[in-house]
This record gives structure tokens, sequence and C-alpha cells, in this order.
């Protein structure tokens, strides 16, 4: 278990780069740069890599309820065999609402081939939840094909312990083994090319 921890967090600091481009901080921020943007080469500089040498998604991730509009909840592990693009976001956050339409033009690419995105709301600016009202509207507005639903504070601080960075948008992509392929913080081209890469990489797969 001890060997497993310390390979993550390798995985985890070798592969997020400062990238210097828009992100908002979180509400939950206490000490960290919100103005930064990272994001993660997945090991895709080898042809040889495979997917077993990426570590599993922490369970603290898999396994966090994510609850529907329709009052339903879901997990992450609940879309294993598809690859999945978990991205959290808040309908104030201007980065995040700039990177939903091209996560939606992802999902229109790839939907038929075992792709999904799910839209983690995080709640408002203070921490408390967002009206599924004010999300369908978002939603709408931005023309959003995929599911949106929301995460609670203990979810968030699990993806904010990978990412060590409290800002959205935040984005993590997991393979169809349910394995972690990348994280990536903040919005714009850049983080953008890097996600949409690192997708087009996982479904070859």
């Amino acid at each position: 278990m001890k060997e497993f921890i310390t390979n993550l967090a390798l995985f985890v600091i070798f592969a997020i780069a400062i990238s210097g481009l828009n992100a908002c901080s979180s509400s939950q921020q206490t000490a960290s740069n919100g103005n930064a943007a990272n994001t993660v080469k997945t090991n895709s500089q080898t042809s040889e890599t495979k997917s077993s040498s990426f570590p599993p998604l922490p369970s603290g991730i898999a396994d966090a309820a994510i609850e529907l509009p329709d009052g339903t909840i879901t997990k992450a592990s609940d879309h294993k065999g598809k690859v999945v693009l978990l991205n959290l976001w808040g309908v104030w956050c201007g980065p995040c609402r700039e990177e939903m339409p091209h996560l939606a033009e992802l999902q229109a690419k790839y939907g038929d081939r075992g792709f999904e995105v799910l839209g983690l709301n995080i709640g408002d600016q203070n921490g408390s939840p967002e009206d599924f009202g004010k999300i369908k509207i978002a939603g709408d507005q931005m023309k959003i094909n995929y599911t949106l639903g929301r995460i609670q504070n203990e979810s968030i601080k699990q993806y904010y312990l990978l990412s060590r960075q409290e800002a959205v948008p935040q984005t993590v992509l997991v393979d169809r083994d349910g394995r972690l392929r990348g994280v990536f913080v903040g919005g714009g081209p850049t983080v953008m090319n890097s996600i949409s890469q690192s997708v087009e990489k996982a479904m070859s797969e």
C-alpha cells in the first residue's frame, strides 16, 4: 500500500506542469495559487507504455457520489469500460464556462465509441450547492450534450489532493480500466489541446 501511494504521488508530481493559463480560485482554497493552470502529460512519449503502467483512480474519487438532476446517484466507478472525463466546474467560473463547449465537442466526437464527459458542479463561491435549475440553465445556454451533476465538499477535496491545486476548471481523465490518465487544471487553448490529445490517445487503445 505504501508503495502504491508513493507511486501515485510521483505520478502526479512529475506529470503536472505549470502552463500559466486561467483558473478560478475555489472557495475552499487555503494556500494554493488559484491562478495557475496545470496540465498532465500522460506518459504518451512512448508507444510501449501500457494502460497497466498508470495508477488506478483513487477510491476517494472513483467511489464518490455524484448527484444527478433526477435525484439519482452515480459514481465514476459505475462507468468503468468507458473513457471518462470528470470535469469540476461552477456556474460562477468564467474559464469553466469557456471550456465546456469544447468538452461538448469531445462528447460529440467520441460519445458513440464509449467516451463520456461528466460535468461535476462544485457549488457556489461560498461552498454551498448550486441549484440544479441554475445548472440546467447554464448547460442549455452552452448547448451542453453531456451529463451535469453535483459533488459534495468531501469529494471536491479528494480532487484537490490529487492535483494539489484548489482551483477550477479541473479535469481528470480515466481510461476504460479505471486508471488515471491525466489531471488538468485551468482553462485556455493549451490546456484544452492537452485534454484533447490525451482523450484521443486513450480512445485509440
